[in-house]
C-alpha cells in the first residue's frame, strides 16, 4: 500500500482533518491537499512527522 493511501485511511479512521495535519507538518492546508491527491511530494523530515502525528509506524519489507 502506498504512503498517501496509508494516511489517509488512519486520517479517516482517527478523524483527522487535512487543515490540523497540515498545521503539524507545517505546511499549508494547499500544500497537505497536493500532496495526498499524489499532485506533490514531501520531504522525508515531513512525512516522519504526519507517520508520528497518526501513529504510523513503517514497516519496509521485502
Amino acid at each position: 500500500m502506498m504512503i498517501r493511501e496509508t494516511v489517509k485511511e488512519a486520517m479517516k479512521l482517527r478523524n483527522v482533518k487535512s487543515k490540523d495535519l497540515a498545521e503539524y507538518v507545517e505546511v499549508t492546508k494547499s500544500t497537505m491537499s497536493l500532496f495526498l491527491n499524489g499532485k506533490t511530494n514531501l520531504g522525508q523530515e515531513k512525512i516522519e512527522k504526519i507517520l508520528d502525528f497518526l501513529n504510523i509506524k513503517l514497516v519496509i519489507t521485502q
